[in-house]
């Protein structure tokens, strides 16, 4: 991680920014859940109500709160090739959202994991993935 300082006082927020800063695995299979094309060199910033995962072709915002639209959302549109997500499905659906509707998708931990499994070239994860196929049989 570039910056080893907490950026958000909620735990849970801060361990999502760090997985992204830590692994980019993580960032390269939102992107590509998003776009189905593979995108490098994504550059993760924090922000006070969102999470901005972007390099020069795609943005894509976390949002954490319904402040998002308040305070960051009208900035953030105005991006080219801009992604509003959200890892809390009913998030996605609150009326308090009104301005976006429609525009933030809902992206499961467990879909974009197994995107991240199924994209990785690192050898652990794959022999992981592969060990769990093997149920059943």
């Amino acid at each position: 991680m570039e910056n080893n300082q907490w950026y958000y006082t909620d735990f849970n927020r801060q361990l999502n920014y760090m997985c992204f800063c830590e692994e980019p695995e993580f960032g390269s299979a939102l992107a590509y859940l998003l776009t189905f094309k593979k995108h490098e060199s994504l550059k993760v910033t924090p922000h006070k109500f969102s999470i901005e995962i972007s390099n020069a072709d795609i943005h894509i915002f976390i949002i954490h709160t319904v402040f998002f639209q308040q305070q960051e959302y009208e900035a953030a549109k105005q991006l080219k090739n801009v992604h509003f997500i959200s890892f809390n499905n009913k998030l996605a659906e609150m009326h308090e959202f009104s301005k976006m509707k429609n525009e933030i998708k809902f992206i499961s931990k467990g879909m974009l994991t197994s995107t991240v499994e199924a994209l990785t070239e690192n050898k652990l994860i794959t022999a992981l993935t592969q060990f769990k196929e093997t149920d059943g049989l």
